[in-house]
């Protein structure tokens, strides 16, 4: 096997304003994939004719096409990956990534997230750092270097292998919970500052409003098994971030109405104790260097 021998699985829904970039991002890479997965979930508008376009003249393209699903389900996308996961079964590779069909990035950038795993051999889960469009402006995304954003998560096989991969969860942010149990499992995630990613969608656009955004985090957050205080800090955090105090205001609602309601949490003792160890961690060093 080769040692740069990845594939890529892209979930794909009325993409038909992005995916033609996407597809141009990857098919102008220096080291391509040896297969490209592009999961159709039931889209209603030109999404799998963009991508028949290219299946001739790139054969490492398949297309796999879901039927609609008119109900709004964040486990969708996690069907569709393990759909797409059915189609390269007899296909040896050592690298996967899960990719978005809104996103775009330059030739090298496989390359260059390739030698990352090659320098690094405890190296789980990487990506670039991501950015997007406001106002014409290219905006850096704000998260902390071990994060890697679902959009655009490149694992090591073994270490996807190791986490059991992506969760049907309620929220979706089944990428947060599996960089979590890669860490958990001994595993580095890295988001590598030198190498750029651009989301052509803004993340959370999904929920409709900033402000649902933040209701959802915060339920979400309760969900993975957040301490209060923890969640608490986070929430005044994105005081001064739009929607600025009236997004803190909901988070916090979210994560209290889910407390007082006693709505299920993730049923993994050994994960949430392993995030509230990382948690009081992160808030050492927040109080030792002001960075949470």
């Amino acid at each position: 096997m080769k040692s740069s021998a990845y594939i890529i699985i892209t979930p794909a829904k009325n993409e038909e304003k992005f995916i033609e970039k996407t597809i141009q991002s990857v098919i102008t890479q220096t080291i391509l994939p040896v297969r490209w997965i592009i999961v159709d979930d039931g889209s209603t508008d030109k999404t799998p004719e963009i991508v028949k376009k290219y299946l001739k003249d790139y054969p490492f393209i398949r297309l796999v096409q879901r039927e609609k699903n008119q109900e709004r389900n964040f486990g969708n996308k996690v069907f569709a990956i393990r759909r797409g996961f059915e189609e390269v079964k007899d296909i040896d590779y050592e690298y996967y990534c899960n990719l978005d069909a809104d996103v775009s990035f330059e030739p090298n950038y496989f390359e260059m997230l390739l030698n990352k795993f090659n320098e690094n051999k405890k190296l789980g889960i990487c990506g670039g750092r991501a950015y997007y469009y406001k106002n014409g402006k290219l905006i850096k995304q704000p998260y902390n270097s071990e994060s890697i954003p679902g959009f655009t998560q490149f694992f090591r096989k073994k270490c996807y292998d190791d986490t059991g991969g992506y969760y049907p969860f309620k929220y979706g942010n089944e990428d947060g919970y599996v960089e979590i149990k890669a860490r958990m499992k001994g595993w580095e995630t890295r988001t590598f500052e030198d190498i750029k990613i651009i989301h052509l969608r803004l993340t959370g656009t999904q929920w409709g409003s900033k402000i649902k955004l933040r209701f959802i985090s915060g339920k979400i957050e309760y969900f993975y098994g957040f301490t209060f205080y923890y969640h608490l800090l986070r929430a005044l955090r994105i005081t001064f971030k739009e929607p600025f105090i009236i997004g803190s205001i909901f988070a916090l609602y979210g994560y209290i109405i889910s407390t007082i309601k006693k709505e299920e949490r993730i049923n993994d003792e050994e994960f949430i104790k392993f995030l509230r160890n990382e948690q009081k961690n992160r808030l050492i060093h927040y109080i030792k260097k002001g960075k949470l």
